[in-house]
């Protein structure tokens, strides 16, 4: 199959011309004229959401779409969805993002769905709408697939018995492997050709379903870096040729539940196809969105300064004290959820990262008082760092600070990147954005293959699915 590639001038001169006549965007490519448009995605970041929705802001950052949210179960139960062409909700504790949603908010969901909106569900999320008869599950009964890891008999845990399972009612949910396992995509539209390549499980569900065109990817092997929590034979029975992806339609809409974690940074193949199937399926209407300055007060010049410094200092503080804590053998249980102090820096480092490219913005866009909040949010996840320590050292019960500092760690992630992507919108010419999407933006029925692309950072990157 050969190379589907349009120069990166070529999108350009396209993009803006486009923009001059004040027509839809549109981008002619080899001879197809295929319709130009930014997603305003939105991301759960409430309660029961782990750090693996960070995954998603990564590929979505990496991709340039930079049109990104960040919602709650306050926002999810409002109008916000509204607002959002995809909704994209990754791993974590399944039951505690049902509960905190509640039936005000699965009405919400569907609602968003059958209108025509996108859901990316992948791990927790890819649970969240399967059928359940379980208290607050059962109010998400949208897709009528079966998962295949839940028993009313657990099996032996060969490995890791705090993530081995999760009690379900009178039945448990176990987890047979974890780590990198073989998937391969079905080929069916609106791929045209069968793929095989490996993506990350950690408890994400393996799936049967009565109609085979919804299944997207199945699995098909493991890996030298597959880890086994049950015996190879039933981790066998358990995932190989059952689903791993799964489309559903809903309505005008459509929702993509991901057993694996398709979104994880490290697997440039996976990221491409979640990529390929959002576009795909993105609404026709896309959302209404509002330019980034408006009812924004603009930092810049001195108060800019001062604001990242106070922030910086901060998040460096945390940092050193989190790095301390990972020599300590602490994890908590929070939820249904296990987390250990690993985890914190995964949302620190996630913010240093783009601290550098932050500061050399010349305008930073905040709602009132944005910026104070941000800082005094870092402040009190440095001292709950702290404060775990000093629980450590006393031999005192420290999961209710845990629980705090998570809370908190998601929240200050997710005010710093929504300020940081507002920005990096106000700054950033359109025609440079459609630049950065073309891998997405401009694949044709059948064309999973080879793609050659201009990355965000103006080097010739290539991703071989």
């Amino acid at each position: 199959m050969g190379i589907f590639w349009l120069k990166i001038s070529e999108i350009k001169t396209q993009i803006r011309s486009n923009r001059a006549s004040q027509q839809p965007k549109k981008m002619e490519s080899r001879g197809q004229e295929t319709e130009f448009r930014i997603p305003k995605i939105g991301i759960y970041t409430g309660k029961g959401a782990s750090h693996s929705w960070l995954w998603f802001v990564e590929i979505f950052e990496r991709l340039g779409f930079y049109n990104l949210c960040f919602l709650t179960e306050f926002d999810l139960v409002s109008d916000s969805l509204e607002k959002v062409d995809v909704l994209a909700v990754s791993g974590g504790d399944t039951f505690a993002i049902a509960e905190a949603l509640g039936p005000q908010g699965a009405r919400q969901l569907k609602t968003f769905i059958t209108r025509g909106g996108l859901y990316l569900g992948s791990c927790a999320g890819a649970y969240l709408p399967l059928n359940s008869s379980k208290e607050h599950l059962n109010h998400f009964n949208f897709v009528p697939a079966k998962i295949t890891n839940l028993t009313k008999t657990l099996p032996e845990a060969h490995g890791m018995r705090e993530k081995f399972c999760t009690c379900y009612g009178c039945s448990f949910i176990f987890h047979a492997v974890r780590e990198a396992v073989e998937v391969t995509t079905s080929g069916l539209p609106p791929f045209g050709e069968s793929a095989t390549f490996t993506a990350p499980l950690y408890g994400g569900p393996p799936m049967t379903v009565t109609n085979p065109a919804s299944v997207m990817a199945t699995y098909t092997a493991f890996t030298d870096k597959t880890l086994f929590l049950v015996d190879r034979k039933l981790a066998e029975n358990t995932l190989l040729g059952n689903a791993a992806v799964i489309r559903e339609k809903m309505g005008h809409g459509h929702l993509h539940l991901y057993g694996p974690h398709f979104e994880h940074p490290h697997f440039s193949k996976a990221n491409l196809f979640l990529a390929d199937a959002m576009m795909w399926d993105m609404p026709h209407q896309t959302a209404q969105t509002a330019n980034p300055e408006d009812g924004m007060n603009i930092l810049s010049g001195s108060e800019k300064q001062r604001f990242i410094r106070d922030f910086k200092r901060e998040l460096s503080n945390s940092r050193i004290v989190a790095a301390g804590l990972e020599m300590l053998p602490l994890k908590w249980t929070i939820g249904s959820k296990v987390y250990e102090t690993g985890k914190i820096r995964v949302f620190l480092e996630a913010l240093w990262q783009r601290i550098r490219s932050f500061e050399k913005e010349r305008l930073i866009l905040v709602r009132a008082d944005q910026n104070d909040l941000l800082v005094q949010t870092a402040l009190h996840v440095t001292k709950s760092i702290r404060q775990i320590k000093k629980g450590w050292d006393q031999k005192a019960d420290t999961l209710k600070t845990a629980t705090l500092l998570f809370n908190l760690l998601n929240k200050t992630s997710a005010l710093f990147l929504e300020i940081y992507f507002r920005s990096k919108l106000f700054h950033t010419d359109s025609a440079e954005v459609g630049a950065r999407c073309i891998v997405p933006l401009l694949r044709r029925p059948g064309q999973f293959g080879k793609i050659e692309y201009e990355g965000s950072y103006g080097q010739i990157k290539k991703m071989v699915a």
